[in-house]
């Protein structure tokens, strides 16, 4: 799951930088542009074999299949179980919208 949504990241982002963050143990990889403090989304695995999607720049979602989970102050989440529940379409827009809100 998290390949499939890393590379739908390096399609949808120009000029992205990749960082590893907490290593092994935490598995969280943050995607930036301009600088790791600029921040744009980040995957991590979570526990049962499913997938974090983090991202920032967005308050709320008004999307019919993609859900925020989970409380973040910068970030917010959403939770994959299967590969299947990664749709490209639903990604690519929520990317977009990413894309419009980032100052940088």
């Amino acid at each position: 799951m998290g390949i499939k949504i890393k590379g739908l990241i390096e399609s949808s982002f120009d000029a992205i930088e990749e960082n590893i963050v907490g290593g092994a143990k935490v598995k969280l990889v943050l995607y930036s542009r301009n600088g790791k403090n600029n921040v744009l989304c980040g995957i991590q695995e979570g526990n049962n074999d499913s997938c974090m999607l983090y991202v920032h720049h967005i308050d709320e979602i008004n999307h019919e299949r993609l859900k925020f989970s989970g409380k973040g102050k910068h970030a917010k989440r959403i939770k994959f179980n299967t590969i299947e529940e990664i749709r490209e379409d639903d990604i690519k827009w929520l990317f977009s919208k990413i894309n419009e809100n980032a100052p940088f």
